[in-house]
């Protein structure tokens, strides 16, 4: 479970510390000769304690003798809390972290270079936007579990009923106007959208923008990135397909008002998918982040474990890692779970269940894919865009003047 996931869920159990551990073990296994290792991570449920467990219960299989106890505040106090949590001299040894927020993290994470060449652990087997995800300052601070390419998610129902081809691993922004067109009227729009910067990023990542520039800095105003933005205010402002959101509105609203059939698309992450498809009462389907050329670029959000820095115990946390990490484990929760493996062997397993050309959308979005690497004061970029994207979509104000203040307000 990811991000967007995890920040919909409700209940919060802070402070929570669950020992989960094997039942047996020879003395001789390193895993266990100082104890128990500590896991610090997000428990914002039951559903969060259950995931943790199932990575748990899964890595066991591969080294039996495992020992992990997990601990964690809910998802939203997680950024502030773990910097608090391993200020003190009793630090866990391992914590998660998204790519997303690795350069936040980046003082609290050891590199693993050393360790994975150590250990001949063999990288190429990872998803290589997520790898590049969990590198700060050149350095692999984080194994990714998860690599989740952005999607369009479409009620396949509705185009059927309006003679609209369904897109499949293309699709053009021109096609997909010209069909959410199609299928908006006076009191039905076709697309909801959402404040923030996480859809928009999405939304630029598949036209080949960026938001930083070349040397990993800020970059809110470079002129591709805010053609980017201002294409996707003008599917409110200027087409008409959608409805303006207020700031207030969590991804909650879009996103019941794509399976109550309010609306027939809604950009989102796949991890999506097994709610959505429990929810909406018709065929539910999967399709790229349309871009400019028709051809996938995927905008990829996930999480990895790493390890702390202030650690005594690096080799038997790598060690840990690697069984959390292993394809057996990434196959048995994409299967339960809805998590889009990181290693490409565990996709089948996510597949399954998913409607026809699900797993192609994926596989090629993760083909061409780019990873939600960002800055540290981005939590301050997303809070920004989140008051004031509302103008764009509103026509009230531009992109550019927009990313300007954005910009201006955070600086780099």
């Amino acid at each position: 479970m990811t991000v967007r996931h995890l920040t919909t869920t409700v209940a919060a159990v802070t402070g929570l510390a669950v020992a989960l551990t094997a039942c047996g073990g020879g003395d001789d296994n390193t895993s266990t000769t100082g104890g128990p290792l500590a896991l610090y991570t997000w428990v914002s449920s039951q559903s969060d304690r259950e995931q943790w467990e199932s990575f748990i219960a899964e890595a066991q299989k591969e080294d039996p003798d495992l020992e992990i106890t997990v601990e964690g505040p809910s998802f939203a106090d997680y950024w502030t809390k773990v910097k608090t949590r391993f200020s003190g001299d009793d630090a866990p040894c391992l914590l998660t972290t998204q790519a997303a927020r690795a350069q936040e993290l980046g003082s609290l994470l050891m590199p693993l270079d050393d360790l994975v060449e150590e250990h001949d652990f063999d990288l190429s087997e990872v998803d290589e936007s997520m790898l590049e995800g969990m590198t700060v300052d050149g350095s692999l601070r984080a194994i990714p579990y998860d690599a989740e390419p952005v999607v369009l998610f479409y009620n396949a129902d509705a185009f059927a009923a309006a003679g609209l081809t369904p897109p499949t691993t293309e699709y053009t922004r021109e096609q997909f106007v010209a069909d959410a067109t199609a299928l908006t009227t006076d009191d039905h729009k076709a697309l909801a959208v959402t404040p923030g910067m996480f859809i928009p990023a999405a939304w630029a990542t598949a036209g080949d923008a960026s938001w930083l520039n070349g040397d990993g800095e800020l970059d809110l105003t470079n002129g591709d990135f805010v053609d980017e933005i201002q294409s996707y205010f003008d599917l409110v402002a200027v087409d008409g397909v959608a409805n303006a959101p207020n700031a207030a509105d969590a991804s909650d609203v879009s996103q019941q008002a794509f399976t109550s059939g309010q609306v027939d698309m809604l950009i989102e992450g796949p991890w999506m998918y097994g709610t959505f498809d429990e929810a909406a009462d018709f065929t539910l389907g999967v399709t790229i982040v349309p871009s400019p050329s028709g051809q996938p670029h995927g905008m990829t959000a996930g999480s990895g474990f790493g390890i702390a820095a202030t650690c005594d115990r690096p080799d038997e946390a790598f060690e840990a890692i690697v069984a959390l990490t292993s394809t057996g484990v990434q196959e048995s929760l994409a299967a339960s779970r809805g998590i889009v493996p990181a290693r490409a062997e565990a996709l089948p397993a996510w597949a399954e269940g998913k409607g026809a050309g699900a797993a192609d959308v994926v596989s090629a979005l993760l083909s061409n894919a780019t990873a939600q690497v960002t800055t540290t004061t981005w939590n301050q970029v997303e809070t920004l865009m989140t008051q004031y994207s509302v103008e764009g979509f509103r026509g009230e104000r531009s992109a550019e003047e927009i990313m300007q203040t954005i910009q201006d307000s955070v600086g780099g």
